[in-house]
């Protein structure tokens, strides 16, 4: 993180900026209150020092923030103006000139003692909502990454402003770290962000996170929690409806949260009750399916009797290992591998979704994500189900759900019953019009 500042008050930049004051710094670069010396107007200057980098990802990430900013165009976005570096004897310094944001973070406004009523809550919540409509309509849509307090500018008569765009994310990219570490902020980050996948959702996560930290003065990382997911209702005083609203902002497991900025726009507004969203559901067996025009949820349960049946048969034997065997056998840590994959496996819930761009497939094992992997859903060109059988007699074997994107097929339900798997392999067909695809089998 940068230590020094680059600039003292009244230093000029490029003969045109005259530097007014220190507005906020961090390891993403100093960001500085100037003055347009050609207009007299008030601007942000933000400067990445090629001396004081700590890694060259710190300039890839200004840079981009950069051309993202070039193309927005929001009253609740303040424009860019200009972008250029300058050589010193010692250092290049690189520059970003956008509108200065006038107001205070919501970070400086708790800090100076604003409690805000649930009114004025909703309000921040409205306005962010608004610019995250714009972000995400864009092509392709733009997703932020980074929204907590210091990222929001609140003026004097209550409009909000969306800042620091250096960790935006189309989501036809995948990459999310930064040279090893995660971009975005502990406690407003949603867990999917943690294993590097981000896209609409995770955005109304930390908003719902940021929102909290205005009703409660505490840092979202600093409240309890269970099984991820935070215990904040005794914390704050709201109506039962806004503390609902807030609750599925802010659920860990991005299949059970609001699914869009409009979902979350019209419940917010009360245009929409949180149980209409809720579709209803159909059951086959284990899997339970929830889909409309748009969305498509599909849970596949617990095999509890196989789950039992697996600690029986893996207790005896783990039992003897632990007992006649040293720890420091050097088989000892893949049969508890072992143990744990036959647990995972048969006892955590499998989700597919899709919805919007993506198709996701994940794992849940006692309430946290231990699998998760995404592909563009334009993608997919087939859906069917493998039969694997013996060559005596061709009798099948095993069967598995298998989803082709590309030259990659991902396997999902291996461990349903064929008819649960056929069932499942049609419905996504349905979805998502791949004709051809229908009842499909693939034989080995």
């Amino acid at each position: 993180m940068q230590t020094l500042s680059l600039h003292e008050n009244d230093d000029i930049v490029t003969q045109r900026y005259r530097i007014v004051t220190l507005l906020g710094q961090g390891s993403m670069g100093t960001t500085y209150e100037a003055e347009d010396l050609t207009n007299y107007q008030r601007v942000a200057l933000k400067v990445v020092s090629l001396q004081h980098m700590e890694e060259w990802k710190v300039l890839e990430l200004f840079e981009r923030e950069a051309r993202v900013l070039a193309h927005l165009e929001h009253p609740g976005i303040p424009k860019f103006i200009d972008c250029f570096w300058e050589d010193t004897p010692e250092d290049r310094r690189f520059y970003l000139i956008r509108e200065l944001a006038s107001g205070d973070s919501l970070a400086a406004w708790v800090e100076k003692g604003w409690h805000p009523q649930e009114s004025q809550v909703r309000e921040v919540a409205r306005q962010v909502l608004e610019i995250l409509d714009y972000l995400h309509s864009l092509t392709p849509p733009v997703v932020h990454r980074d929204i907590k307090p210091e990222n929001i500018i609140r003026h004097a008569d209550g409009r909000v402003f969306l800042v620091d765009f250096g960790a935006v994310q189309d989501v036809y990219r995948n990459t999310l770290t930064r040279g090893g570490t995660f971009v975005g902020t502990l406690g407003y980050m949603p867990p999917e962000q943690f294993f590097g996948q981000v896209g609409a959702a995770s955005d109304l996560y930390s908003l719902g996170a940021m929102l909290l930290f205005l009703l409660t003065g505490e840092s979202p990382a600093d409240l309890p929690q269970r099984r991820m997911k935070l215990k904040f209702r005794d914390r704050i005083d709201v109506s039962t409806e806004f503390a609902d609203w807030l609750e599925k902002m802010l659920e860990p497991a991005v299949e059970e949260r609001l699914k869009s900025v409009k979902d979350a726009a019209d419940t917010l507004l009360g245009q929409v009750n949180l149980t209409d969203l809720t579709e209803p559901y159909e059951r086959f067996g284990r899997v339970i399916l929830q889909k409309n025009d748009r969305h498509f949820l599909c849970e596949i349960l617990p095999d509890w009797i196989v789950v039992l049946i697996s600690l029986a048969m893996l207790a005896i034997p783990l039992c003897l290992v632990i007992a006649f065997l040293p720890t420091s056998f050097p088989l000892f840590p893949l049969l508890l591998l072992l143990v744990g994959f036959g647990l995972v496996n048969s006892g955590g819930r499998q989700y597919l979704k899709i919805d919007g761009n993506f198709l996701t497939i994940s794992v849940r094992f006692v309430g946290i994500t231990v699998y998760r992997r995404q592909r563009e859903r334009e993608d997919i060109s087939l859906v069917g189900v493998e039969i694997i059988s013996s060559g005596v007699g061709n009798k099948v074997t095993s069967t598995s759900l298998k989803i082709c994107t590309g030259f990659t097929q991902h396997t999902f339900g291996s461990n349903l019953k064929r008819a649960e798997q056929e069932w499942l392999a049609c419905q996504i067909s349905n979805f998502l019009n791949l004709e051809n695809s229908k009842w499909s089998s693939f034989t080995n």
